[in-house]
Parts: structure tokens; sequence; C-alpha cells
């Protein structure tokens, strides 16, 4: 009976220990791409707001990787987003609207090896 109950304790925790690994979320080392600042968050758009004019579409890409589930290298964030409106329409850019976001994940073996592709897609506006 107590051999038993040590056989499960073992393979719960063996179980545990599978489950604890097999993600990207423990252990990360990936940078965020910092958000707008703080002079650029008081002048972010409001999404009910109609005095606006659209700049254009801008697109940013993140690239992670993430080896033995534990190991997480990349840059991610929202922030790659501003800095690409930033770099294409300059200081006109006082916010980001409908922003999408797509994952592209390819692995071997889940665990061991795997690299996740975000797209970031949104609208650049200037708030007159």
């Amino acid at each position: 009976m107590k051999g038993n109950i040590f056989r499960w304790v073992c393979a719960g925790l063996i179980i545990t220990a599978l489950m604890v690994v097999s993600g990207c979320g423990y252990g990360e080392y990936m940078q965020r791409a910092k958000g707008p600042g703080l002079n650029a968050t008081q002048t972010v758009t409001r999404y009910d707001s109609k005095n606006y004019d659209v700049l254009g579409l801008v697109r940013a890409q993140g690239n992670s990787r993430c080896i033995l589930g534990l190991v997480v290298e990349g840059t991610e964030g929202e922030g790659l987003l501003w800095d690409a409106a930033k770099s294409q329409f300059g200081d006109r850019v006082t916010g980001i609207k409908d922003i999408n976001i797509s994952y592209d994940y390819q692995s071997i073996l889940p665990p061991i090896f795997s690299e996740i592709k975000t797209t970031y897609v949104g609208t650049a506006v200037h708030e007159k």
C-alpha cells in the first residue's frame, strides 16, 4: 500500500515537472519592447475620438525562441509597433488604433525548441 502511494506521488511530481518545462513562460529572458513612454501615453488617441487624421498602416514583427522550455530570447511587445510608427511617420504620430496581433509558432519537439514570430499591425493616427 505504501509503495503504491509513493509511486503515485513520484508519477505526479514527474508529470508536474514535465508540464512546467514544456512552456516558454518560465525563466524567460525575452526582452519586452518599451511602450510609448510617459509623454506619449498622455497623447494616445482615445478609441472613441473622432478628431484625428489617419496617417497609415503600420506593421512590426517580433521574434522569440524557447529552448528546453526554460530559455527565451528575442524581442516582443506592442512597443515595436510604436517604434515602427515613429520611424515611418515621425512625430506626427499621437496614437495607434485597431491593433491586431497574430502569431506564427513552429517547434521541433515542443519542449526542446520552439520559435514564435509575432506580427503587430495597427493604424497610426494624428489627433487634431
